[in-house]
């Protein structure tokens, strides 16, 4: 189906036709996949309809105070659940060029104990053992997760800058991607 839907709009040409003045691109494609997640189910639909079928009522067994609950298959995939993902691909990334720098300088292990601070998964953890771990002194851990972090802000600045054409559409995409992120708090 991913293969259809790029052939359908790289042979339609439709992607010409994005404007970004009228919105993210993310959301221009999104409402593509869309059309066609909708012509594909009407084809397939086309092929189920009548022909000696038998049809149940939806009220059927409901005197008997049994109902019956079916998927709402109108909904689809909502457009927050598209952003979400699309945040999450964008911190995923940006996580991935961090470790890779790490191991790439020869620092996996130092990466392994502070990525803890990164990701928010230090119930768990002491920074005392960690420093210990790595043998620095408190002080010395404390500068390196701010410096991580702020690595990390930038990981994901280059990764949005990759798909805007200036640094205000960046600040733009940042804003949209914390707000989607809080939106399910």
């Amino acid at each position: 189906m991913t293969h259809g839907f790029f052939r359908r709009i790289l042979e339609r040409g439709v992607i010409g036709q994005a404007n970004p003045e009228r919105g993210r691109f993310r959301s221009y494609l999104l409402g593509a996949l869309k059309h066609f997640v909708l012509d594909m189910r009407d084809f397939a639909d086309r092929q189920k309809r009548g022909g000696g079928q038998s049809f149940e009522s939806l009220e059927a067994g409901a005197e008997e105070g049994v109902r019956r609950e079916f998927p709402d298959t109108e909904r689809g995939v909502s457009d927050e659940y598209f952003d979400r993902q699309w945040a999450f691909t964008v911190m995923d990334r940006a996580f991935k060029t961090l470790e890779a720098e790490f191991a790439g300088d020869g620092k996996r292990e130092q990466f392994d104990v502070l990525k803890p601070w990164l990701v928010g998964e230090t119930n768990q953890l002491s920074q005392r053992e960690s420093t210990a771990r790595l043998g620095w002194t408190e002080s010395a851990m404390k500068v390196a997760v701010h410096r991580l972090r702020k690595r990390y802000r930038e990981a994901i600045r280059a990764e949005i800058g990759q798909t805007v054409g200036s640094d205000s559409e960046v600040d733009a995409e940042l804003r949209y991607l914390v707000e989607v992120l809080a939106r399910n708090l």
